[in-house]
């Protein structure tokens, strides 16, 4: 008889359990990945680009490539604001979109002449966008960015959209980077931010012999106050690489009469800034060179020195082109010695480069153990 008791005392009290019967499947949720967001000048409209990847497929990634490449599905609204535009988008969505695993957020060039400040207060404020996703500008229209695919087979979440730090270890020209870090930058007053700039290339990679439009990051926007200054190619940035703390590595290529004589991988740098009288800034870059390619019988002494002077040359050419838009591209500001005014929001700009130092120690010349025999080849 107790045992009856028990066993009716434990049923009644599974009645009593809510469990998990509202709990969403993956499957009944839209998972938003990226936002963009464009203005329109003459109608005072904001445009509002959102990019859902089918999370099933990128799954399967784990058992091997899948059968077909993934599908983008791209939601493009209009709006007075951008969450007028939001609301728009999701009246025909079929099921909730769910924000939380955005990973970049876009602006066009527009926006970032326009009305920058309104559109990161409202990814600031939105509670479901976090603050560690990437940022991006671009010239080009946002839901062909949106709609690019990666190599093979693989999900959208594999190319540099999503993941652009993987490239930036190979290949180190312009650091991609966070939300977060732009707020931190942009906080402080007269301060240059800027923000990578992606665009579509088919200059390099063929698919079945055609070719395939690939993302790239093309240059930058710099801003001061977040008022934008101007873009650059990375063609005129090639210097702001020797001035950036998380570069990992990055290659040279010297010329003799237009002919190219080496290639170096520069890599382990170390840069200092002191402000000497007036405006006056005084630079040191330190490194270590990997010699990748040897064409011509130039001397360990020689092949150094036209390192370093390439490496100069590339800093004061990019030095240049900031002055052209009032901007401390170098980032000199962020480097400069600042113990004589601990606490205080010092900008110094525009500034003159009245002395730079470049040392490069080149430590490896290849597989070939013996360097000076190498070099002397």
């Amino acid at each position: 008889m107790k045992r009856k008791f028990v066993l009716l005392a434990i049923i009644g009290a599974m009645g009593l359990l809510s469990g998990c019967w509202n709990i969403k499947e993956i499957q009944d949720i839209n998972y938003v990945t990226a936002i963009g967001i464009d203005f329109n000048q003459e109608r005072k409209t904001f445009t509002v680009f959102a990019q859902i990847l089918d999370f099933s497929n990128v799954a399967k990634l784990e058992t091997g490539f899948p059968d077909k490449s993934p599908p983008i599905w791209i939601g493009k609204s209009e709006g007075k604001t951008i969450q007028d535009a939001i609301d728009s988008l999701t009246t025909d969505a079929q099921q909730r979109l769910f924000w939380g695993h955005i990973s970049v957020i876009v602006l066009s060039e527009q926006v970032l002449k326009n009305c920058l400040k309104q559109s990161i207060d409202f990814v600031n404020r939105y509670r479901e966008i976090r603050y560690n996703i990437w940022l991006f500008s671009t010239r080009d229209k946002i839901d062909n960015i949106f709609r690019t695919k990666s190599f093979f087979k693989l999900s959208a979440l594999s190319n540099i959209l999503h993941e652009p730090n993987e490239l930036y270890r190979q290949r180190s020209y312009i650091l991609p980077i966070h939300f977060f870090e732009y707020l931190a930058e942009a906080s402080t007053p007269n301060q240059t931010v800027y923000i990578p700039s992606i665009s579509l290339s088919d200059e390099h990679w063929k698919a079945d012999h055609k070719p395939k439009e690939l993302l790239k990051i093309s240059g930058a926007h710099f801003l001061i106050n977040n008022r934008l200054m101007g873009w650059l190619p990375e063609s005129k940035l090639t210097g702001m690489r020797w001035l950036e703390k998380e570069v990992q590595r990055s290659q040279v290529t010297l010329l003799e009469k237009d002919e190219p004589i080496a290639s170096i991988m520069v890599e382990n740098l170390r840069i200092s800034a002191k402000k000497k009288e007036g405006e006056k800034i005084s630079l040191r870059v330190h490194g270590k060179g990997i010699m990748n390619e040897k064409l011509s019988s130039a001397s360990l002494k020689t092949i150094e020195r036209k390192t370093e002077k390439a490496i100069a040359s590339e800093i004061l050419r990019t030095y240049r082109q900031g002055l052209k838009i009032h901007a401390d591209v170098l980032g000199v500001n962020n480097w400069l010695e600042r113990r004589k005014w601990i606490g205080k929001k010092t900008i110094v700009f525009p500034y003159e480069i009245a002395k730079l130092d470049v040392d490069i120690n080149i430590i490896s010349t290849g597989k070939l153990k013996n360097k000076e025999a190498n070099l002397s080849q």
